[in-house]
This record gives structure tokens, C-alpha cells and sequence, in this order.
């Protein structure tokens, strides 16, 4: 997987190119995947992600929580408006947990 690092005035885009997508869940066997932090990170958290906007349920629906269309790095993003209930650890690998997190949310819309 390539990761490509961009900076949008106090953002820092995290987009993780062609990430593959549980098989049989979306429109898509992969999708590239944007995280967004700040100069603080690892301190403060990140929340949701986002995805290219043509992702879709295989069946042709929108998933949930998935309606905005937001613009970053000069290119349509489609938000994964979904949220950590527990409290962000900035020891360790949060990147990584930040992975996990996403994965665990595309595991919600496999069949």
C-alpha cells in the first residue's frame, strides 16, 4: 500500500492509496482512503475517514453516515461520519489503531 502525506493549511492528509475493501461489501474492490490530522498529532485524535466518493454498498446504496461529499487536497472525498467511543491513546501506534478503527466500520457493511 502506498501512503502519501499532504498538508492543507493545519491539516495533515494521510491517503492511503488503493487500500482493498472486504470482498463483496462495496461497488469497489478498493478504494483510496484519506485520514486527517493536525500538528498535534499523535497528541490529538483523529476521527472518522474518508473515501473515494464512487464507493457505494455492492448493492448501489449509500452507507450510512457516508452522505457528505467534502474537498481535500483538491479532490472530492465522500465522509465516513463515524466516531471513536473510547478515548484516543496517543502511545503506541495510533496511525495504526486509526486503521483499525476503519476496518472495524467496513466490517459493518459486509453481507
Amino acid at each position: 500500500m502506498r501512503v502519501d502525506i499532504e498538508q492543507e493549511g493545519a491539516q495533515i492528509l494521510v491517503i492511503l492509496r488503493a487500500l482493498a475493501l472486504p470482498a463483496g461489501a462495496y461497488n469497489m474492490p478498493s478504494s483510496d482512503v484519506l485520514f486527517m490530522a493536525d500538528a498535534q498529532y499523535p497528541l490529538s485524535a483523529m476521527d472518522m475517514f474518508w473515501t473515494d466518493v464512487a464507493l457505494l454498498r455492492a448493492d448501489g446504496s449509500v452507507p450510512v453516515n457516508t452522505e457528505s461529499i467534502e474537498t481535500y487536497g483538491g479532490r472530492p472525498w465522500r465522509r465516513f461520519s463515524w466516531h471513536r467511543n473510547g478515548l484516543w491513546n496517543p502511545n503506541g501506534n495510533p496511525l495504526l489503531d486509526h486503521l483499525e478503527f476503519m476496518y472495524a466500520r467496513f466490517a459493518k457493511d459486509v453481507p
